[in-house]
């Protein structure tokens, strides 16, 4: 990596969140720029830029209590804050002691100990728990990935997996069960029977700390009461191998992000992140190198994922609209390796104040690499989503 970015990547500067439920992206964008080869300068103009001023014009917070006085949890702790949106320094403190004292400084060792359990609220925080950690392990950058952990426990939010019903339905592939999730939507209404209920159902006292987050309070409703289409597991999941689930489900997010752009071509925001979160999720598996933690982990990618279009303004894609667009960009068309040019995407990418888009055009290409040149991978980068509506003067994110 470039010589700033791992430097920034250790800065421990910054809170993890600010305005109470923002995330702090300045090191995913970091590690984005790096990974697209963009110059020294203008990784470190980027963090002077984020750290100032973030697109939102609000500022990052400092951190509440410098280190050398933040007094680390008890390892009893650590259970009872899941979820909280308490203590995040003292939960990193807690875990560099672990990292030290326990797995004699291995950090590979202290993912694997702590990030299964994890996996289950990888919905929190719009999936950035998630993102914070797979991009850590990504960069190679142990501080990085630390907070990532902490990140995962403080904003812990996900589907009970008590509900999933295995194997309960027929489908041959994400896609497929995309399809038939977006007929049943329609058909049954659960924009009112599911959605519209969950949100009026569950009141203040439902994780009072996530009220002033707007979408994210209503996303935790309709996590939390799941409709079967959620939680009704296709066969896939069990049956097909990993590393075709892996790929069915990157080019399936692909798809739909495709599916859901405005008549600008402006990609979708929240279905942005199912591809960066999954990118850093592949990240956390492959560390923890267990294909039963990978199903896993893949079925609350799936039931999560539902639950978030689902809850979205926009409501679930119409089957129509994925079918046209599975059309225009169908699995089997690839680019000309030899003659397709990344150069614009990269370039208009590593100049972008909007982070989202830097890490679009960073798991977009790395995908075209690795999967034969998909072409729906090659137009979603170019697809670059606008920076949400908020701001001073608006002080919920309302999807």
């Amino acid at each position: 990596m470039k010589l700033p970015t791992q430097r920034l990547l250790s800065n421990k500067d910054f809170f993890i969140e600010f305005q109470g439920y923002l995330s702090n992206h300045a090191k995913h964008a970091i590690v984005a720029l790096d990974k697209l080869n963009a110059p020294s300068e203008r990784i470190q103009e980027y963090w002077d830029q984020y750290t100032t001023l973030t697109p939102y014009n609000l500022e990052i917070e400092h951190i509440p209590a410098s280190w050398d006085q933040v007094k680390p949890i008890e390892e009893v702790e650590w259970k009872a804050l899941r979820g909280k949106k308490e203590k995040w320094q003292e939960m990193c403190s807690f875990l560099e002691q672990e990292k030290q004292v326990v797995f004699n400084g291995d950090i590979n060792a202290l993912v694997k100990e702590y990030a299964p359990d994890l996996l289950s609220g990888l919905a929190g925080a719009l999936a950035h728990g998630i993102i914070h950690l797979g991009w850590g392990i990504d960069a190679q950058n142990e501080w990085m990935t630390i907070e990532g952990l902490a990140y995962l426990n403080y904003c812990h939010i996900g589907v009970d997996e008590s509900k999933w019903k295995e194997d309960a339905v027929q489908d041959d592939t994400p896609l497929d069960s995309m399809l038939r999730i977006a007929k049943e939507y329609q058909f049954q209404n659960l924009q009112k029977t599911w959605v519209e209920e969950s949100k009026a159902r569950l009141g203040e006292e439902f994780h009072p700390e996530l009220i002033p987050a707007g979408f994210q309070w209503n996303l935790a409703k309709v996590l939390a009461t799941p409709h079967p289409v959620a939680t009704d597991l296709p066969t896939w999941l069990n049956n097909d191998p990993l590393d075709q689930i892996w790929k069915n489900m990157y080019q399936t997010c692909t798809l739909i992000y495709l599916a859901t752009r405005d008549k600008d071509d402006h990609g979708n925001f929240l279905i942005l992140h199912s591809l960066t979160s999954l990118w850093g999720l592949e990240k956390v598996c492959q560390v923890i190198g267990d294909e039963a933690v990978d199903r896993r982990a893949l079925k609350q990618f799936y039931s999560s994922l539902v639950c978030l279009l689902a809850a979205s303004s926009s409501g679930f894609p119409t089957k129509e609209t994925l079918e046209a667009t599975k059309l225009d960009y169908p699995f089997t068309k690839t680019d000309n390796k030899e003659t397709y040019d990344w150069t614009p995407t990269v370039s208009a990418a590593v100049q972008e104040v909007e982070e989202h888009n830097i890490k679009l055009a960073y798991v977009a290409q790395a995908l075209w690499e690795r999967y034969d040149q998909w072409h729906g991978f090659s137009k979603a980068a170019s697809c670059f989503t606008l920076t949400p509506n908020i701001g001073p003067s608006t002080t919920e994110y309302k999807d």
